[in-house]
């Protein structure tokens, strides 16, 4: 054992040393790699002991989990069919909104039936490769009249209500990209509540309870920034721990007027405030929503330019916006002005490979390691647990070894940068002796999905033939061109 464990020592420090020859020679190395285009299966740029490899980002629209344009569901969440989610799948979308309609139980508990239902739902977006935004809903107002009148609960039932959902949310979390907090006032958007919860207790206690009843690494979003600032004036940290930490804002009334028809302050000052603290939180929790009809606002002012969104989106990370509504005064304007293809493929996150290096030969039961460079060119990060995976697949027999990179988080590939990351991993002891093509696999991060290559992301990099390089749809993972000898 002490002699295995040696020579496992002096096996790493003859690694380090090479990986770090290469690392000097790197820029050349890319240069030669990216101007002189091989023959498929011959192997990029090789130092001894290491592989290196560059990678062309594409401009095409990709259909990745949890982002992008966004349809209903259904008017409410029982009444979707899996014809319906089977064809939203089918049309591009991965994200559908999703209201539940609790109309009917203002008063009394939550039928069994309606929790079995709830389930169904998420099972159907499980089974067409899709992820929920649901909102839980007493009320849903068609007019001006019924949207002063509207009802909700009182907050005792709501509080019951939330405890009963629990177990639901918990067991569909995988397929949950994000809560939009629903339950008080008029469409669930936190205003205009017939049982005065907006009261800064009642919908405190509201809050904990929808963050206490969601699964920790799951998003919750409100409607109204001056609650967050009132909640947490210093806009928090990634992650730190507290509770505003996990909430970001659903902004139902997107670019729609000076005041976003009500999502923001009346008076300029506190509205800048406002725009500044969502523009910082959304590094931090996701933002999303819809355009609206400012109609309700006098004299509104839209924004309504490819300037304006490009602009926005970028400066608040939009992550999902509803394709299906305002359409009129905003989406129809961005593909005329020609830039609703820009729009689509910057929404939420967009990893673009740009380098990689690993060891070229690794013996069977040591280790390797790896480094990975990746720009995120989208306007949001990914919110959502996701793992890293490298796939060896041996040339001869197609086996293939997929190994888990879990010291590497996709959420902190930053928006407008390029992170580089360096994991080291471990081939199984007894896999077989051979030439091994390597392939990097980005899996949803929940064990349930993780098989699912619908949920798998796909990188924004272009097909490249000549160089073995492209989008293993089986698999779910991206062919690096590269070779990876096993001993």
């Amino acid at each position: 054992m002490m002699n295995t464990r040696k020579q496992l020592s002096a096996n790493h420090t003859k690694l380090a040393t090479l990986l770090s020859m290469t690392l000097l020679s790197a820029c050349s190395g890319a240069g030669s790699a990216e101007q002189s285009p091989r023959p498929a299966h011959t192997q990029p740029a090789r130092a001894a002991g290491v592989v290196e490899t560059t990678f062309r980002a594409t401009e095409i629209d990709i259909a990745n989990p949890e982002r992008g344009m966004y349809v209903w569901a259904a008017d409410n969440l029982a009444a979707w069919t899996q014809e319906e989610a089977d064809d939203q799948f089918a049309a591009g979308y991965r994200i559908v909104y999703a209201p539940v309609r609790l109309d009917a139980y203002v008063n009394a508990a939550l039928p069994k039936d309606l929790l079995a239902g709830l389930s169904e739902g998420f099972a159907k977006a499980r089974r067409a490769g899709l992820k929920v935004v649901p909102r839980f809903l007493y009320n849903y107002p068609a007019s001006e009249t019924e949207y002063r009148n509207a009802k909700d609960a009182p907050l005792s039932r709501v509080l019951a209500h939330i405890e009963q959902l629990k177990p639901v949310l918990t067991a569909n979390k995988d397929v949950i990209a994000y809560l939009q907090a629903g339950f008080i006032g008029a469409w669930g958007e936190w205003h205009t509540s017939s049982n005065n919860l907006t009261a800064t207790a009642s919908r405190t206690r509201i809050r904990d309870a929808l963050l206490g009843a969601l699964p920790a690494d799951r998003f919750l979003q409100l409607r109204y920034p001056a609650y967050l600032m009132e909640w947490a004036p210093q806009v928090p940290r990634w992650r730190d721990g507290s509770s505003a930490s996990r909430i970001g804002v659903h902004n139902d009334c997107f670019m729609a007027s000076s005041t976003d028809v009500g999502t923001y302050s009346d008076d300029a000052a506190t509205r800048q405030r406002e725009r500044g603290y969502v523009a910082a939180l959304s590094s931090v929790a996701p933002f999303g929503g819809e355009t609206c009809n400012p109609a309700d606002e006098e004299a509104p002012t839209p924004r309504t330019d490819c300037a304006d969104i490009l602009r926005e989106g970028r400066q608040f990370g939009l992550t999902y916006l509803n394709d299906s509504y305002y359409r009129d005064l905003f989406h129809e304007r961005w593909e005329a002005q020609g830039c609703m293809a820009e729009v689509r493929r910057s929404m939420g996150y967009r990893f673009e490979l740009t380098t990689l290096r690993h060891s070229a030969a690794v013996a069977a039961g040591q280790s390797g390691e790896l480094t990975l460079a990746v720009r995120n060119s989208g306007w949001a990060r990914a919110f959502n647990p996701r793992g890293v995976q490298l796939l060896l697949r041996h040339r001869a027999t197609g086996a293939v070894v997929r190994i888990a990179l879990a010291s590497i988080d996709p959420r902190a590939w930053l928006p407008g940068s390029t992170s580089t990351v360096t994991a080291s991993f471990v081939v199984p002891a007894g896999t077989p002796a051979g030439a091994y093509d390597v392939l990097l696999a980005l899996p949803d991060g929940a064990a349930s999905l993780a098989g699912d290559v619908r949920y798998s992301v796909r990188p924004a990099n272009a097909e490249d033939a000549a160089r073995s390089q492209g989008w293993d749809e089986k698999s779910g993972a991206f062919r690096a061109g590269t070779t990876l000898s096993i001993l």
